[in-house]
């Protein structure tokens, strides 16, 4: 199963992702879905802040924040019994979406750009170099 990875194109990835997230929101002060994101020409640009902000279309000085999948994920993938039958499903999907990032993506980090509504770019690296994963939005108030 491991080489099927390697070999995947950005194609199957995409839709790998998106049968991941089809129907999950990202909970917080408004729920939001996820989106399949591309970076298109930047296949040899290193994946840092400064690459990040300019995939955001905000300038360098604009809030920043990287954070390690898990970490980012660690509320709404805990499988909780007082959330009901529903709550413990969400969970396991936010887990099962966390096992797909890290098998599809190399070195995934999630990057948080804004203050009060945020841009949350999942990115990581295909098996091609290219920058691929998920975006969404957060409000934090």
């Amino acid at each position: 199963m491991l080489k099927q990875f390697k070999t995947m194109d950005l194609k199957t990835i995409e839709t790998e992702l998106k049968k991941a997230t089809d129907g999950l929101l990202m909970m917080s002060e408004t729920d939001a879905p996820f989106e399949f994101y591309h970076a298109e020409n930047f296949r040899d640009e290193k994946l840092d802040k400064d690459t990040v902000l300019r995939l955001a279309a905000m300038p360098a000085e604009y809030p920043f924040e990287e954070l390690e999948l898990g970490y980012f994920f660690r509320n709404m993938a805990q499988a909780r019994p007082e959330n009901g039958d529903a709550g413990m499903q969400q969970a396991t999907r936010f887990q099962h979406l966390e096992k797909k990032l890290h098998e599809l993506l190399q070195d995934v980090k999630v990057y948080r750009v804004g203050e009060t509504q945020k841009l949350v770019l999942i990115l990581g690296r295909t098996p091609d170099g290219e920058i691929a994963g998920l975006k969404t939005m957060v409000v934090e108030t």
